[in-house]
């Protein structure tokens, strides 16, 4: 029996893309970054899938609600990309490269014309761990760069990126929300996403 969350593609609501185009073509099915939120319009569609998803899973809801609802947060999704563009235009063309604390800005990068041209720690998640050469390898092609900021998850400890800024030299470590909300300017999807776009446009320009 399939699942009423089964994912589907129709024609008002596309399937969502967890595929990032890299420099040698599409990511390998193994590599697919799950943070597709960091793109709000990967989340536009999300939010029209999640709704056809309850409408089939718990019949009991109000249908015209929940798609009117869906419709109206797909809509200001749309006008949160199109702000984010905005805020994000003035970075110049060789700025726009990040490098932060492990691979979570893919979508991100991928989105709104930014290069990610490394991480701290080479992995998808947080709890993985640092290798001296990979870091020793990112000092070098930050030194090599210019780079002027790392960024890193408020949730994270900022060690290794306040080292590697250490020994590279006028480097900024920079705070964004990366999976969690929370105060200061997190306080909802929305508002998470105005403040790294922001921050980024600070530390970038």
């Amino acid at each position: 029996m399939e699942s009423p969350c089964a994912p589907r593609s129709t024609e008002s609501t596309p399937s969502i893309s967890t595929t990032l185009t890299t420099p040698d073509g599409p990511a390998d099915a193994e590599d697919v970054d799950p943070h597709f939120f960091t793109d709000p319009a990967r989340v536009a569609t999300a939010v029209e899938h999640l709704a056809g998803c309850m409408a089939r899973a718990v019949p009991e809801l109000v249908r015209t609600d929940l798609r009117q609802n869906a419709r109206a947060y797909s809509e200001e999704l749309t006008a949160l990309d199109a702000e984010l563009e905005d805020i994000l235009a003035v970075v110049p063309a060789q700025r726009r490269v990040l490098v932060t604390d492990h691979e979570v800005f893919g979508y991100f990068a991928d989105r709104y014309g930014f290069e990610v041209l490394g991480t701290i720690i080479p992995s998808t998640s947080s709890q993985a761990q640092a290798d001296a050469a990979s870091l020793s390898d990112l000092i070098s092609l930050v030194e090599a760069e210019g780079t002027p900021a790392v960024f890193v998850s408020t949730t994270s400890s900022p060690r290794l990126a306040e080292s590697l800024a250490s020994q590279v030299g006028d480097v900024e470590v920079v705070e964004l929300f990366s999976e969690t909300l929370g105060p200061d300017g997190a306080d909802t999807y929305t508002d998470m996403m105005r403040t790294n776009a922001r921050r980024i446009t600070d530390a970038l320009t």
